[in-house]
């Protein structure tokens, strides 16, 4: 069985800005060997925040999931403390299951999409991209005005003066 996503605590810097995302700041402390200290390091992340619940100042708790964009990884698991309106008055933060079943369910859609389109081009015999009437790329394009076209061996460019002729 897999380990338990990490969990982080966090307060939201930035929230309404972006659509179904917040900026969290995470504190931790770290300990400098050639000082001899420990001080305060802040690491910011974006969050997925699918109902766009979260309001700048909540204290929050995020966990650490598969990405949802370029620099969206991790999601929200619940409001610790909210700033503003009290959570129940917001839209629900949905659970880790939910947003699981969520993911399932638009994988298989994009498969079930997938096998679809592969077997309908399998079944005209000419494959995924196959061509049109069993004619080259350069037959194809021979009607279209600055397109290649085959004339005695070479292809030369079709301009529309050779149209009217």
């Amino acid at each position: 069985m897999p380990a338990p996503p990490q969990a982080l605590c966090g307060v939201v810097v930035s929230a309404g800005r972006m659509m179904k995302a917040v900026k969290v700041r995470t504190v931790k402390q770290v300990y400098d060997s050639f000082l001899k200290k420990h001080y305060t390091a802040y690491q910011s992340h974006l969050v997925s925040d699918p109902n766009s619940s979260l309001r700048t100042g909540d204290v929050v708790r995020i966990a650490a999931r598969p990405p949802a964009s370029k620099h969206i990884r991790h999601v929200v698991t619940n409001i610790i403390a909210p700033w503003g309106p009290p959570a129940e008055e917001r839209p629900p933060i949905p659970t880790l299951e939910d947003l699981d079943a969520k993911y399932k369910a638009k994988r298989e859609a994009r498969i079930a999409r997938r096998t679809q389109r592969t077997e309908g081009a399998q079944t005209e015999g000419n494959g995924a991209r196959g061509t049109e009437k069993g004619l080259s790329l350069k037959e194809r394009h021979t009607d279209v005005i600055g397109g290649p076209k085959v004339v005695g061996g070479e292809s030369r460019v079709v301009l529309e003066r050779d149209l009217k002729d």
